[in-house]
């Protein structure tokens, strides 16, 4: 079943299948020498698989790239400063050694890269963090690195190494910078921060007491200024060497097996593997900063790595997406990014936990989703995201990894079969809005911080039994509880008072509502289809409604109600055969002050009589 659920008065969210489009496939076949490639090679065949066969067939193919035997040769020419690099640089240039002589000739050159060196002052910078691998509780982070683009300070961009002090305030944190030869820690020339703990505050550092900590910057950085695509051997080739690019890296290859680009620390744009259906493994081990991180359908991606585990965090300005890969069975290798915006983690099948440890806030999605395998997940530090989506997950037990999520605009938890509680969410306090639904396995819903939500939906959980134990639980706008099979108990919601809509409609085995017994004031009361509810007098507080319906609960025998005093705008009681037809009439006369065709009553048991008040 697709589950769609309307969300915030907005359009269906719809997260069922979508129409399977064409898959994009390819076919790697012989090139004997000829023309194409003088010395024989591959035909990499790409098109799309019209007739659904999972074969890509010759009337399919729409485009052929050919991959020529030979070994891929680089070369680096030095640049002298000028127009195309104020302070000089290198060229390198990359292509098959197609005649085998071992030397790049001119006419074998298929990709040529500038790379600009430049050298800046090395700044540090201390801040304040909350946790860091090394640290449970507090700490004062420090990060040293090129001033890159020279405007004084040291941005996220350009942080090249960081340590964290332990339970020590920023003003006792003392750090100077110091040259670093050529052949050092570096192999090039570079730059060392001397860093420790001033315990005593005298300037001078105790051995014994305040270690010393070291944090190395590699100079000079070697930039290639715009976007760079990688769909070969040589592309990647041509790269080797940058520790820096300014604009996107794009990698889209039908030929790579493997990515690795160990001395590339920086990409201020998007770094994009995406389609490349022979990538096994990728490896940035010394990447520190990017804009976004995105690895979308890669059919053979096996590993993948990106920065130092149990390192620093990788700056990521934006989004970390991981989508579209059947083989990927860890995400081990990406715990040190620490995403801004969006993380999401989709349709991968191998996939058994994931930890994202540096990250504390998103400022707009969390999405966990269409991972099959996946039986736990851990954001051991996230405060707060936008919307938070965990859904299609069919092995997915608990959601212990969210334990410290304090509030969302959105929390959806959907389709998690496997699920039984809701018992990782202890640290919630305040919600937009909460759907919990289509989760076959969940026994209870109980948050007990829960404080405030504006919309509450808890809807087609065929095992759901109770929604209990949030005593100081509000909800100011909409709570609908509908289509749970066996729920029977509503308890300790004592703090709802009023809201704009309850909605209570298809629970087979609810009888009592007395759980909402405080409930005062509604826009919209809507009871439909609730089998065994026999009366509504559990809503005894209840005093103004706008717009009541009572419909289709066929053991419905007595409305209660008894504080209510006004309905203004809808009076409609319907289709209950076993309700007296003159007590809706009676309670209709007493509160409705609508217009008459505002007032229905109809199809309930006109035969019972009732006595007189």
């Amino acid at each position: 079943m697709a589950l769609s659920l309307v969300a915030g008065g907005c359009a269906p969210i719809d997260l069922g299948v979508f129409s399977p489009q064409p898959k994009a496939l390819s076919r790697v076949v012989p090139e004997p020498p000829g023309a194409a490639c003088a010395r024989g090679g591959q035909a990499v065949r790409t098109g799309l698989d019209v007739n659904g066969d999972d074969t890509l067939g010759d009337d399919e193919v729409t485009s052929t790239e050919y991959l020529c035997a030979g070994t891929v040769l680089v070369r680096t020419e030095t640049l002298a400063p000028g127009d195309a690099c104020p302070t000089g640089g290198q060229v390198t240039k990359a292509g098959q050694d197609l005649d085998g002589d071992g030397v790049l000739a001119d006419a074998e050159v298929t990709r040529e890269l500038t790379a600009c060196t430049r050298v800046a002052p090395v700044l540090t910078r201390l801040r304040p963090v909350s946790w860091t691998p090394s640290c449970s509780s507090g700490a004062t982070m420090l990060e040293a690195g090129e001033d890159v683009d020279g405007n004084g300070a040291l941005n996220d961009a350009e942080v090249q190494a960081s340590y964290g002090f332990c339970m020590v305030d920023s003003t006792r944190v003392r750090s100077a910078v110091h040259p670093e030869p050529a052949g050092g820690r570096c192999g090039q020339a570079g730059a060392r921060v001397d860093a420790w703990p001033d315990m005593n505050d005298d300037g001078q550092r105790q051995p014994d007491t305040e270690p010393l900590t070291t944090l190395t910057v590699c100079q000079p950085t070697r930039v290639h200024d715009g976007d760079y695509l990688v769909g070969s051997a040589a592309d990647l080739a041509a790269l080797q060497g940058v520790t820096r690019v300014d604009g996107d890296l794009v990698i889209t290859s039908e030929t790579l097996d493997v990515l690795g680009l160990p001395e590339l620390i920086v990409v201020m744009g998007v770094v994009r593997v995406t389609n490349s259906p022979r990538l096994a493994h990728v490896s940035l081990p010394h990447l520190r900063f990017a804009r976004s991180v995105e690895l979308q359908q890669n059919p053979a991606l096996e590993t993948v790595s990106i920065g130092r585990t149990g390192g620093p965090p990788v700056f990521v300005d934006e989004d970390v997406v991981v989508d579209g890969a059947p083989k990927l069975a860890s995400l081990e290798g990406l715990t040190p990014l620490n995403p801004r915006r969006h993380l999401r983690v989709l349709n991968l099948p191998q996939l058994q936990t994931l930890s994202f440890p540096h990250i504390t806030h998103l400022s707009l999605n969390l999405t966990v989703q269409g991972n099959d395998a996946l039986r736990s997940m851990s954001l051991p530090n996230l405060v707060f995201a936008t919307t938070v989506w965990v859904t299609h997950n069919a092995a997915l037990e608990s959601l212990s990894g969210l334990a410290t999520l304090q509030s969302a605009d959105q929390l959806l938890i959907g389709a998690l079969p496997a699920l039984t509680s809701l018992s990782g969410l202890d640290g919630l306090t305040f919600l937009r809005e909460l759907i919990v639904a289509e989760c076959a396995g969940l026994k209870a819903v109980t948050i007990p911080h829960l404080t405030r939500v504006e919309q509450l939906g808890i809807q087609d959980n065929p095992s759901l039994e109770s929604v209990s134990g949030m005593p100081r639980l509000q909800v100011s706008w909409l709570m609908r509880l509908s289509g749970n099979a066996v729920l029977h108990e509503l308890k300790d919601l004592s703090s709802i008072s009023a809201m704009h809509t309850l909605d209570i409609s298809r629970n087979p085995a609810l009888k009592d509502l007395s759980a909402l017994g405080r409930l005062v004031r509604l826009e919209q009361l809507g009871v439909y289809q609730n089998i065994l509810l026999e009366d509504l007098s559990g809503l005894a507080g209840l005093r103004e409604v706008a717009s009541l319906t009572v419909a289709h609960n066929p053991a419905l025998r007595n409305l209660g109600m008894e504080a209510l005093v006004s309905t203004t705008e809808f009076f409609d009681v319907r289709s209950n055969p076993l309700l007296p037809t003159c007590q809706a009439q009676r309670l209709a006369d007493r509160v409705h002050t609508g217009a008459p065709p505002s007032r229905i009553i109809d199809d309930n048991d006109d035969q019972a009589t009732c006595l007189n008040p």
